[in-house]
């Protein structure tokens, strides 16, 4: 500790995660059996000693991860640094980038592959240093407005990362391809939300069922009884509504996917509707018996009604 710096040092230390430092802080991590870490906007960090490391995820605003550490043993990497400083850090990213050089499976933001395409000399005349690269794939971390274009990787920098691994799969995701993978995901996030309502409301039927059979046998006050149903007969018109409304929402969405994405989530949500039909059949089915009930019990009631009258003096 002192001067805004503090240390790191654990002999036995797997997992370590780093968030949200205060401005100034700046810190050495000396970890021999460290596997794990992950750093999310805490500049200043330096990566002494992890000689056991397989997973890094780095993320900050600006600045690149400072290591100097030898890490022969990575196997994951997920790098994104949202506005390089252009120029003042390209150097700092192929550094950091040529530490790197054991990893098998990489991910990086696209603001950092611009970076590299626009000082493509920093590593036009080096041999790719990834000679165990299986996978590469390039993400848009901020999602520009749609008239932008995406911007073409030069073959300089493409060469840079996989020339060291000819097997290795570059894969570069577009803003297209972000929006629908987020639009795809809330899609079927809504489709599990309603499958969990309408098993749940068919529980729900099912115990009023076995409610209004019980209340065949009883006395029950015949005024109060319709004021119930009509209660009932309100709230099964905004069951019906919502669940509407909500296939509507699904389907307004998957119109806006691409059609493989859409294909992906088509069975689940045609399974759905067939459940939400069959749901609010139920839940007219269960309206109708409850007034069908009522309309029953008015009739005794008025035959009654009117057998007193004809037998009063």
């Amino acid at each position: 500790m002192g001067s805004g710096r503090f240390n790191i040092c654990h002999p036995r230390l797997c997992n370590l995660t780093l968030e949200r430092s205060n401005e100034g802080e700046k810190g050495d991590v000396v970890a021999p059996q460290l596997m794990n870490l992950t750093i999310k906007y805490w500049t200043g960090i330096h990566l002494i000693s992890s000689p056991n490391l397989t997973s890094l995820q780095y993320e900050d605003y600006l600045f690149p991860l400072e290591v100097s550490a030898d890490l022969p043993h990575l196997e994951k990497v997920d790098i994104c640094i949202h506005h390089c400083n252009v120029g003042a850090d390209a150097h700092e990213i192929v550094c950091m980038l040529q530490k790197l050089h054991s990893v098998k499976f990489l991910t990086l933001n696209l603001e950092i592959i611009k970076i590299l395409c626009s000082y493509v000399e920093l590593i036009s005349h080096q041999p790719s240093p990834f000679a165990n690269l299986k996978c590469l794939e390039i993400y848009p971390k901020i999602h520009p407005d749609s008239e932008q274009t995406q911007p073409k990787v030069t073959t300089e920098v493409k060469n840079y990362f996989v020339d060291g691994s000819p097997g290795a799969t570059f894969t570069m995701f577009s803003h297209e391809d972000i929006r629908a993978t987020k639009k795809t995901k809330l899609a079927q996030d809504l489709i599990t939300t309603l499958q969990a309502l309408l098993e749940q409301e068919k529980a729900h039927i099912e115990t009023k069922m076995v409610n209004m059979h019980e209340q065949e046998k009883a006395q029950i006050d015949f005024d109060s009884c319709w004021k119930y149903t009509s209660v009932q007969i309100e709230k099964g018109k905004e069951k019906t509504s919502d669940i509407i409304s909500k296939l509507k929402e699904i389907k307004d969405l998957m119109t806006e996917l691409p059609a493989s994405n859409r294909a992906t989530i088509q069975p689940s949500f045609s399974t759905l509707c067939v459940e939400a039909d069959i749901v609010m059949n139920k839940i007219t089915d269960c309206t109708k018996m409850q007034c069908d009930e009522n309309l029953r019990r008015a009739s005794v009631c008025f035959h009654e009604l009117a057998t007193t009258l004809r037998t009063s003096p």
